[in-house]
């Protein structure tokens, strides 16, 4: 969907991606982790993405700072431990897009005012 704001359209994952200030291997992990029931290691994604571990790692970080995703840490028997990611709900990462735009919309209002 293309939404329009004077003279200039953006679409929600446009949108997104300024929200959150996310590069396009950020915001194709969050689509791909929205869009999967189960949760995803590292190395999955990473095979997903055709990307190389460092970069999703660095996008999975990212995403996680940004609370858009969750990570739970699985001990294994040998020891050790990995994490897996999930998608925040769609629900969480509305409400945030929202604040966002609410902060936005303040803002624009206040300059508009001391204009």
């Amino acid at each position: 969907m293309q939404l329009h704001f004077i003279c200039q359209g953006f679409t929600v994952e446009q949108l997104l991606r300024c929200s959150f200030n996310l590069n396009k291997t950020g915001l194709r992990i969050l689509k791909y982790l929205i869009d999967e029931k189960e949760e995803k290691t590292i190395e999955e994604i990473k095979k997903v993405m055709k990307k190389d571990r460092t970069t999703v790692q660095r996008a999975v970080k990212n995403l996680f700072r940004e609370e858009l995703i969750h990570r739970r840490q699985i001990n294994l028997n040998k020891g050790g431990y990995i994490f897996v990611y999930k998608s925040a709900p769609k629900k969480e990462l509305k409400e945030k897009i929202y604040k966002i735009f609410e902060s936005f919309k303040e803002t624009v209002g206040k300059e508009i005012q001391r204009w």
